[in-house]
């Protein structure tokens, strides 16, 4: 298994990234793997999406997992249209790799990273499918959280890094309700959707797949995890189904 490490700007800020493939025939699809919005900082032993993406790679793909700005390696403050952006410049990057088959990009997003892939696609005609994992249909949540609270976890967490962001909380709000995923779902049609969701998601409830899924254009598909939570991951049969379903698309 080769593993290379990258660094792309994206505006102000630098996204720290890895490609997961076997060296198969050249060129070859890819497939980015966008994490969703941290609840809290990651437990030691915690592989993240590695497993997910060397599974990909040995499927033919060129796995491709990065840290959305303000987490992990990549620079810069969280917020939902700045991830958009994010995924934007990892699209530049790959298309540039003669390696990466610039007709077959996919997009699978976890949680708010599929919230960003569905607003991403609708706009962005360079990715060929969306695969989305636990999405919400609408970010209802955050007017649940009293401000002060979100901001002091979301520094805590490491998502707010710089002293004075953000400089206006209801603008950085604003974005999450201008993605909201139901706004744009319709769009990505003609290109293929596959949307997977737990029957037990104790985050997202089951009504918003089914929300999302009603509104989506054909071709779509729904895909109910039995006993499935939020956290879908690491459950061998959602890689399955994932890697199943790219096979046709």
């Amino acid at each position: 298994m080769k593993v290379i490490s990258f660094r792309v700007p994206a505006g102000p800020v630098e996204l720290a990234g890895r490609i997961y493939s076997v060296e198969p025939q050249k060129p070859r699809p890819a497939l980015i793997l966008l994490h969703g919005i941290p609840r809290s900082k990651p437990e030691p032993g915690d592989e993240g999406y590695a497993p997910l993406a060397r599974r990909a790679a040995l499927e033919g793909f060129a796995a491709v997992f990065f840290n959305f700005r303000g987490t992990g390696e990549s620079t810069g403050n969280f917020h939902l249209k700045g991830w958009s952006e994010d995924l934007v410049a990892v699209t530049d990057y790959l298309c540039s790799r003669p390696e990466i088959d610039p007709e077959r990009i996919f997009a699978a997003g976890f949680s708010g990273g599929a919230a960003t892939a569905i607003y991403t696609v609708a706009r962005d005609m360079r990715l060929r499918a969306v695969i989305s994992v636990s999405c919400p249909a609408r970010f209802d949540v955050l007017e649940k959280l009293e401000p002060r609270d979100m901001i002091k976890t979301f520094r805590e967490i490491g998502l707010f890094r710089d002293p004075g962001f953000p400089p206006s909380l209801e603008s950085w709000k604003a974005e999450f309700e201008e993605m909201a995923p139901i706004r744009w779902v319709d769009h990505i049609s003609p290109r293929p959707l596959l949307l997977i969701h737990g029957e037990d998601d104790e985050l997202v409830p089951g009504d918003h797949a089914q929300q999302l899924f009603e509104k989506a254009r054909d071709p779509k598909e729904l895909v109910w995890i039995p006993r499935g939570p939020h956290r879908l991951r690491e459950l061998p049969e959602v890689t399955e189904r994932i890697l199943t379903w790219l096979r046709t698309t």
